[in-house]
């Protein structure tokens, strides 16, 4: 929240985005002194003062647990990548290490919730990984190796994603699905079906720019959505054109939502809020520091394909050297080369759309001017 209380997200999040732009002074001693002393000895688990007297309502499906990992696996990231020690082991992490537990625990995961659920099987394989490079700790790779075999037997053949066969929609598995698929790009792990995760992700897009079927896209719907097409651009040798044009209609919907203060809304007019975290609200259209975070991280990964986009040029993105989410191999190796016919089908995709945006920008205006004409009619007969 801007003006609010310290915490952890902010701190990391802040951090993160600076270096992100290309900014290289190193981190206040107060700022890596503040993050280092929010692990907890006991189970190593990195807890801020946004969560240490937190608990959330039974009801929300962020439960403790879940906010608890998803804030370790954004600082401990954040420890390896600015060189902070950290103190003590991620003990709470070893009990994946355990394969009747993490089978128990995976079979447990709700695919008619995939978004969140695949926030928590991210952790769990961050977790692991961090546990076999850094830590050394025993049964890392083979718990590893599980999570991968689950994932594998329990996905949708059709797009090689998770819930779209009949628990999900296809936004949902998207915005699951990119979670756990950082993992597969990390350790070289083969994707089931990349083209049906092509077609899933295109199919979302609003002729706003962003990728939410219904508008008006959040941080989170565009960058799972981008960074999906960004890595398979480079892996498959499929709709390049049709993921340029895609890349480019979303870079323009991204930079709609920047305020003047350089920041970024989650979208446009709602409220705003961390996952109910006290301290995270923010008023609609207000700046915070998990969407810019978010969005500077999406149009690093657009820069990525577009790299000679006016708007992109000179920035010398980067990204986050640990695995988590904001991590991203760089393509600074190989990045597929133009065709002169893709170039003649980005031109014929990109007036298609202009066409489908001009004609839904005149539906919501058409829309505006009967509510106004409505709300009239109604003061009219209050009188």
């Amino acid at each position: 929240m801007p003006n609010g209380p310290v915490t952890l997200y902010g701190t990391c999040y802040a951090s993160l985005a600076k270096y992100y732009l290309g900014f290289d002074e190193p981190l206040a001693e107060a700022t890596r002194t503040f993050i280092a002393d929010c692990q907890d000895p006991d189970t190593g688990l990195l807890i801020g003062p946004e969560l240490r007297a937190y608990e959330p309502p039974a009801e929300v499906m962020h439960d403790r647990e879940h906010l608890l990992f998803h804030l370790t696996c954004t600082a401990l990231p954040t420890c390896q990548h600015f060189d902070i020690p950290v103190k003590y082991a991620v003990s709470a992490a070893h009990r994946f290490c355990d394969l009747n537990v993490l089978q128990n625990w995976m079979d447990r995961r709700d695919l008619k919730n995939a978004w969140v659920e695949g926030n928590n099987i991210l952790f769990v394989g961050q977790l692991l990984v961090y546990l076999r490079d850094v830590e050394r700790y025993p049964g890392a790779q083979a718990a590893l190796d599980m999570w991968f075999y689950w994932l594998d037997t329990h996905l949708d053949p059709a797009n090689g994603l998770w819930g779209t066969n009949g628990y999900c929609s296809a936004l949902h598995a998207v915005c699951g699905g990119y979670h756990q698929l950082l993992v597969y790009y990390h350790e070289h792990h083969c994707l089931a079906n990349p083209s049906g995760m092509v077609d899933t992700v295109l199919s979302l897009q609003h002729w706003d720019g962003g990728f939410n079927p219904d508008g008006n896209a959040g941080a989170c719907e565009d960058v799972d959505s981008v960074d999906i097409l960004v890595n398979l651009y480079k892996r498959l040798d499929y709709r390049r054109a049709d993921i340029r044009v895609a890349l480019r209609r979303c870079l323009r919907h991204v930079l709609a939502t920047q305020n003047v203060d350089g920041g970024f809304p989650y979208n446009l007019n709602s409220g705003q809020s961390h996952m109910g975290i006290p301290g995270t609200q923010a008023l609609p259209n207000m700046s915070t520091t998990f969407s810019t975070w978010f969005r500077i991280h999406t149009l690093a990964l657009i820069a990525e394909i577009l790299s000679g986009e006016p708007d992109l040029a000179g920035v010398p993105f980067r990204f986050s050297k640990s695995l988590s989410m904001g991590w991203h191999r760089s393509p600074t190796d190989w990045v597929p080369k133009v065709t002169i016919g893709g170039r003649w089908r980005e031109l014929h995709l990109t007036a298609s759309y202009q066409a489908k945006r001009a004609t839904g920008l005149a539906i919501n205006q058409v829309r505006r001017i009967k509510r106004f004409g409505r709300r009239v009619l109604w003061k009219i007969k209050l009188r």
